[in-house]
């Protein structure tokens, strides 16, 4: 009864990678640097076995381990005679010096290789004797195995081979340095060597005869392994999947080189166009999400350039993502009921608790709706959404995503939202993953799967699917669009780090995620480095290139709005369900139930008395020189905004100065504190009174032209909106009030700690 186990054991095989249809991409040297690349018996073609057998051992299946009459007459050859060495190796006998690493040239070494070939054919069946012959051949330098010598001498796998390479392959081993070919010659001991094989090979095929023309030819070689996607398969070499790390076998990834040549090309040509930039380095990931494959990865420019730090691999590499990640505090802020597609946000100047966040540029754009303050990538709108999420917020987004190595909560602040916390490429494109499908996260596979499995939900199917409405509509980088794919979007997002040292855009397009970075591995600062500028159009040469090669009838079908979502119209100036005021309207995503269904409170129906042109409570019905006018009212700092930008609106006419209205309706926006911060401590220095005092200021909506402070009941003072007065506290814990004409009004808890430096 034959031994279990493996023959092999204790054999090191190269860690080899090949593409998703078995393309190799990249073999590793072993730790005694050989390449062996493992391929089972049953994966060789009959042709070759059959080929192979015919020189190295015609009676292997017959014999014991040892053909005696073959090992006689070699000795009576080489020791009697002594005219020529004759080795009368079988198969079996091979193996046991490849294995045991036997010295065969002397009378000893020849024993031992005899009694350990009986020892294998005794343990172990003819399969796995064969099995490891083919494995552990000598094939030239440190070459062994066929398959390795196919891949190195041809580019390709052992089944592709014709019959003349075949020959080739198995005359090697009897005497690979004199053998082995380069790409400029092959040797005429070689040349020697098929033909004498290919004899043999007709006696049995005649059917071959006229291929012997070629015996005589110089053979075409490579002499070298692919070297293919070097990030990636060390990406690869360092996976903690058993199915990856403990192959034998060649590991099939999920890569597919059509797609990876497709964008090392793209990527070349952008690099090359703008070199004069600066640009020097950069990094290209792209996933298959509907199955989660990733299918094309470039870690840096040049691995071999040292110059760039090229074997840096950026897709696995801890970096800023800018505002790439504010996508998902929309769409948080979506399944919270903060905002729908078209809520009017606030894009002013303000603070958060000592943050004082700008825009690039420092531009502030006063009221902006939900869509365009993503798509435009606005800070202050993103962070006072972050900042309303409150217990469920980005950080826990990232931290239930799998963002690794993620400091405490306080550590980045509100400042997540503009990229402190850093995170790799795959982790950025997970994400986007989640957005693609409904809202449900998966791991990303460098193997085939045969199924994605249960995902794990981070949105709802209606967040997900109105952020990526809300990304489709960011105006590409290109005017002009391939006529053939004009009706397929692009949901997209760019993003610059602090000191212009990162820049990203990420793209959603058919089945396909690209993320594409743009930088300096080193982390040094370039002006051109702006993400909608620098890293967007590369994205979009990608994009519009892969999607121009899919077949219309692979592309997938126009996306369907989930059952809980409709669009609805609302106030085209104020992102409000529309009054009867509002003139212009437009359609937002909405999701019944959980968006805001807040009116509109810009357009206000008010009375005005022509002879003065003040306003007036009286009603036209009730005072013929009445009229109802609609007027605009907007907060006190979008107003100031819209002076600034040269866009000032109309203010809505006042009620005559000797007369004090107090209309208690309460419409309209309510003030809004800007200083003191709530939730802070203040610290006085005791020593010094002069400098403990803190500024009142807040805005208020338009008909407001008072407002009053309170410290609790005592009456503090009266300010202008947007005015700042002066309080002078002892240190002690407060609440501060601010109350305009009609009641509405604003409050702030503040702390104020005495020290005595």
């Amino acid at each position: 009864m034959k031994k279990k186990g493996d023959i092999l054991d204790g054999i090191e095989f190269s860690k080899s990678y090949s593409d998703r249809n078995g393309q190799l991409l990249q073999v590793f040297l072993t730790s005694d640097d050989k390449y062996r690349i493992y391929r089972p018996l049953q994966d060789y073609p009959q042709a070759f076995l059959d080929t192979l057998l015919l020189q190295e051992d015609r009676f292997f299946y017959t014999h014991h381990g040892v053909n005696f009459v073959s090992v006689i007459k070699a000795g009576w050859e080489t020791y009697i005679k002594k005219s020529r060495r004759i080795g009368a190796s079988t198969i079996t006998m091979q193996v046991a010096k490849l294995k045991y690493g036997i010295y065969t040239k002397s009378i000893p070494g020849k024993l031992k290789q005899i009694r350990k070939a009986i020892y294998l054919e005794m343990c172990f069946s003819k399969e796995d004797i064969l099995d490891a012959y083919l494995n552990l051949a000598p094939c030239g330098g440190n070459i062994e195995g066929f398959e390795s010598a196919s891949w190195y001498y041809f580019n390709k796998n052992i089944r592709q081979l014709n019959l003349s390479e075949n020959i080739m392959l198995c005359v090697l081993p009897q005497n690979p340095i004199k053998r082995a070919p380069t790409p400029t010659k092959t040797p005429s001991e070689l040349i020697q060597a098929r033909k004498i094989l290919f004899q043999s090979w007709v006696e049995k095929h005649p059917e071959d005869a006229d291929k012997e023309i070629f015996m005589d030819m110089q053979m075409s070689t490579y002499c070298k392994f692919p070297n293919r996607c070097r990030h990636f398969t060390e990406m690869l070499n360092l996976s903690t999947d058993k199915a990856i790390s403990e192959s034998k076998r060649t590991v099939k990834t999920t890569l597919e080189l059509s797609l990876q040549n497709k964008c090392e090309e793209i990527f070349n040509t952008y690099l090359n166009r703008n070199r004069n930039f600066g640009v020097k380095n950069a990094a290209v990931l792209m996933i298959d999400w509907k199955n989660m494959e990733l299918v094309a990865n470039i870690g840096s420019a040049d691995y071999y350039n040292e110059d760039i730090d090229g074997q840096v691999n950026i897709t696995t590499s801890k970096r800023s993502p800018g505002s790439t990640l504010k996508p998902f505090i929309y769409a948080m802020a979506l399944d919270k009921g903060l905002i729908h597609y078209r809520t009017m946000l606030k894009d002013t100047p303000q603070t958060f608790n000592e943050y004082t966040p700008d825009n690039y540029g420092s531009i502030f754009k006063g009221p902006v709706q939900a869509w365009f303050a993503l798509a435009d990538s606005r800070n202050i709108p993103a962070i006072t959404l972050d900042r309303d999420l409150k217990d469920y917020s980005l950080y826990n987004f990232m931290k239930d995503s799998g963002v690794a190595g993620m400091q405490d909560k306080d550590y980045y602040g509100l400042s997540i939202v503009l990229g402190s916390c850093e995170v790799t490429m795959m982790e950025l494109v997970k994400m986007y993953a989640t957005l693609a499908n409904n809202g449900l996260q998966y791991e990303i596979n460098l193997t085939p799967k045969a199924k994605l499995g249960e995902g794990k939900r981070l949105l709802s199917k209606e967040a997900a699917f109105i952020t990526r409405k809300m990304l489709e509509d960011n105006t590409p980088p290109y005017q002009t669009k391939p006529a053939e794919i004009k009706d397929i979007p692009v949901a997209y997002k760019t993003g610059t780090s602090i000191g212009f040292k990162d820049c990203w855009s990420v793209g959603i397009f058919d089945r396909y995620i690209c993320a594409v970075w743009i930088g300096n591995a080193d982390g040094e600062g370039n002006n051109s480095f702006i993400g909608r500028q620098m890293a967007a159009p590369l994205l979009f040469d990608i994009a519009y290139s892969v999607l121009s090669d899919i077949p219309e009838k692979k592309l997938l079908p126009k996306e369907m709005h989930p059952e809980n979502c409709c669009q609805i119209p609302v106030c085209a100036v104020s992102g409000g369900l529309p009054t009867e005021h509002c003139q212009h309207t437009e359609l937002a995503w909405f999701i019944p139930g959980v968006s805001p269904i807040e009116k509109c409170r810009i357009h206000r129906e008010i009375f005005v008395d022509t002879r003065s042109g003040y306003r007036t409570d009286e009603r036209p019905d009730e005072n013929p020189y009445v009229k109802a006018i609609v007027r605009e009212f907007w907060p006190s700092d979008l107003q100031l905004l819209f002076e600034q930008a040269g866009l000032p609106r109309m203010t809505p006419p006042s009620y005559p100065p000797e007369e004090l209205r107090l209309d208690f309706r309460k419409q309209g926006f309510p003030p809004e504190i800007l200083s003191p911060m709530g939730g802070t401590d203040y610290i006085f220095r005791l020593k010094d009174q002069s400098r403990n005092k803190i500024m009142l200021c807040a805005i208020a909506d338009a008909d407001t032209s008072e407002l009053m402070w309170f410290q609790g009941d005592l009456f503090i003072g009266r300010s202008k909106p947007g005015q700042s007065i002066e309080w002078t506290p002892n240190p002690g814990n407060y609440e501060i009030i601010v109350t305009d004409q009609k009641g509405r009004s604003d409050n702030v808890y503040v702390s104020i700690v005495g020290t005595g430096l």
